[in-house]
């Protein structure tokens, strides 16, 4: 009796322990980053800054100047110019992590194309308490454009860090066919 007991309470142990293991999280999920999701007419904060979406503009071809020369850009594509308030809470920042997650779930980080465009995000200091504007630009597939959401965080890879997910409105971006980007916006 005492071994068909000793059997039995091995034999449970065994099945809380795989179901234990089966549901416990993986290491990247219990240390991957701290999202907070909103929409684009609202303002997102996380717990270190905030970010409040105010222009979505889509074109084939951008412009800029860049050390005094004009530079243009075409693709096959989409260019997408998101202009954006940010704001840290508690202490001096940089944003260095922007993506768009795409209508399959792909993520397009900031195009390096665009580097040197004026009132790029990436080239700004977030001071706390004091709203900073600028630029985010990004080059995807044209399909892609149908249902995306803006990713952002202060590193490329967070963890255990604030990440902020605004849900774009498709409805609201402003398509072009050219658009030049210059000091004072686009």
């Amino acid at each position: 009796m005492r071994l068909l007991l000793s059997l039995l309470l091995m034999g449970a142990t065994a099945v809380i322990l795989a179901f234990l293991q089966s549901t416990t999280p993986s290491y990247a999920v219990l240390t991957g980053p701290i999202d907070t999701a909103g929409l684009q007419k609202d303002t997102v904060s996380s717990r270190a800054f905030s970010v409040k979406v105010d222009k979505i503009v889509r074109a084939k071809t951008i412009s800029f100047t860049r050390y005094g020369q004009p530079v243009e850009r075409q693709t096959d594509g989409s260019w997408l110019i998101v202009s954006v308030e940010l704001q840290s809470k508690y202490e001096t920042m940089t944003i260095q992590a922007a993506a768009i997650e795409g209508a399959s779930g792909r993520l397009y980080r900031q195009t390096h194309r665009a580097d040197g465009a004026p009132r790029l995000v990436s080239a700004k200091e977030l001071q706390p308490g004091l709203p900073t504007t600028g630029i985010l630009i990004f080059e995807l597939p044209d399909d892609e454009t149908r249902d995306m959401t803006l990713v952002v965080s202060r590193q490329p890879s967070p963890q255990l860090e604030s990440e902020i997910r605004v849900r774009l409105d498709p409805g609201s971006i402003e398509t072009r066919q050219h658009t030049e980007i210059a000091n004072n916006g686009v």
